[in-house]
């Protein structure tokens, strides 16, 4: 899936000793004697990939039903989780930075609670443990249903540091006080890292958007890429039944939204309690009637079949959008990545997707410098790109990453050569792209409006049925457009984005 790096989802309210909480001595599960009293607030920090978004909602929902409330300010929250990513370096970095802010929020508010969730913490709990003694809940993404017990354990725990610390005599000096406050180490509260995620709130869902949303169809990964880290921090798949994600579907067209994104490690390798497939599932809510667009993420070029393909090419609702990694157009390096696939075998299926979904948009991830990259490997990934001509490509250089299978290839690429190799990608992508985005000129497309354009508070930012973004000036400077369905024409074509103006 996609690495948005960071997305702030704000949610309020979390138990937090003030003490509010009247948990007794079972730890009951009841999120509804979590809290009481003035509520309590929560705010959640998401990085990653949109199946981490997802959770994040997953977590709002549960902590909303236990009486919590959201809000967009850290200062302001009795909690703060971050739901974390480790797929690459840089957001598990940012991790630790946001930490170090919220340890002097605590200065402050001794009361606050830190929590840490998400592939990080499954993957580098004892780290965190020794790094951080002053984190209070670290749970990975199967522990979400768990969270209410976690909570009122840590809220135990921060209740009586709370009482240790109002019977000592304060300290002479800002910094002697801050001190004696850091002596108190968190609650230390864990979840279930060995959870196979059969108690996850999946109905406990507080949605970020009002006109789109997600549905995470499974959960994990079974094919253990040599670089990626999902299969050892979200587990191995497991689907969600077939008739409980079409009901899900089905509420929320009847509840007016206007987008469905399906979610998986691998939406193609989906198997329902009764044989159904993934084409299956998606061939079913395209049955269903109303006005919206169906999504999903991501493919996996193995397990993308024919029959998904001639689905899209028929369907009402299926956005004529595939997202097909290649990471390597070098068959050598896809061997040594476990991709279990060729090139050949994806040129296949990319002509086949081309010659039967009308209009397709393709868009693609790769990843340059992986150990034993020759420059004629590299060739093999720029004429791939070339031959393709994808709509838009998340590029990425190879990233070490503990405990993965590719530590142990010899022949590291040095990192001053990865870097250049991805700026050349970038560059031959941004020509591919502006090339299409011009050619784009004069079309008609309909599409959803997301919400004020970044750069301007007069302009609209559209996501069009095939998943091109279009920025264009409100017709009505004093309504908001926001989830409504509009037809824009293309008027001129940039590298990242394209202006149009709404008919």
């Amino acid at each position: 899936m996609n690495d948005n790096e960071e997305n702030i989802y704000n949610n309020e309210n979390i138990g937090n000793s003030n003490s509010n909480s009247s948990s007794n001595g079972n730890d009951s599960n009841n999120g509804d004697n979590a809290v009481n009293k003035a509520k309590l607030k929560f705010h959640i920090i998401t990085f990653g990939c949109q199946m981490n978004v997802a959770d994040s909602e997953m977590i709002a929902g549960t902590l909303m039903k236990m009486g919590y409330e959201k809000t967009g300010s850290k200062a302001e929250a009795d909690l703060v989780l971050i739901n974390t990513c480790a797929v690459r370096a840089k957001p598990e970095a940012k991790v630790y930075s946001h930490l170090g802010d919220l340890v002097k929020l605590r200065d402050i508010k001794p009361s606050l609670m830190i929590g840490i969730c998400g592939c990080v913490a499954q993957k580098e709990r004892e780290n965190i443990i020794k790094q951080f003694p002053y984190v209070d809940l670290v749970f990975g993404p199967q522990s979400i249903g768990e969270l209410p017990r976690l909570i009122a354990l840590a809220d135990k725990a921060i209740a009586k540091k709370l009482i240790k610390l109002s019977q000592m005599k304060k300290q002479d000096g800002v910094k002697s006080d801050l001190k004696m406050k850091r002596k108190f180490k968190g609650a230390r509260v864990y979840g279930d890292f060995e959870s196979s995620g059969d108690n996850l709130p999946e109905k406990d869902v507080s949605r970020e958007s009002d006109f789109k949303a997600y549905i995470t169809i499974m959960r994990g990964c079974n094919n253990f890429c040599s670089y990626c880290v999902v299969p050892y921090t979200r587990g191995r798949e497991k689907s969600r039944p077939f008739d409980v994600i079409v009901k899900e579907a089905e509420e929320l067209v009847r509840s007016g939204y206007k987008e469905i994104t399906l979610l998986g490690q691998n939406v193609n390798s989906y198997h329902g309690d009764g044989g159904e497939t993934f084409a299956d599932l998606l061939e079913r809510i395209d049955s269903i009637e109303g006005h919206f667009y169906i999504r999903f993420m991501t493919s996996h070029p193995k397990d993308l079949s024919e029959r998904l393909i001639d689905v899209m090419a028929f369907a009402r609702h299926i956005a004529p959008h595939v997202h097909l990694p290649f990471q390597s157009g070098s068959t050598r390096i896809l061997e040594l990545m476990n991709r279990r696939y060729s090139r050949e075998h994806y040129i296949d299926l990319i002509e086949k997707i081309k010659s039967r979904i009308k209009n397709v948009t393709l868009t693609t991830d790769v990843i340059t410098g992986f150990p034993q990259e020759t420059e004629d490997d590299f060739n093999d990934t720029v004429s791939l790109l070339n031959y393709v001509k994808y709509d838009s490509a998340f590029l990425f250089f190879y990233s070490e990453r503990e405990g993965t299978a590719a530590l142990s290839i010899d022949g590291a690429v040095p990192l001053k050569t990865r870097l250049a190799r991805l700026e050349r990608l970038v560059q031959l992508q941004m020509e591919i792209t502006f090339d299409i985005n011009r050619s784009m000129k004069g079309e008609i497309h309909e599409g959803i409006v997301e919400g004020i354009a970044p750069k301007s508070e007069k302009e609209l930012s559209i996501r069009t049925y095939d998943n091109h973004v279009v920025i264009a000036k409100a017709p009505d400077g004093t309504k908001n457009y926001t989830g409504e369905f509009v037809k824009v024409k293309i008027t001129q074509g940039f590298n990242f984005v394209l202006k149009g103006e709404i008919l």
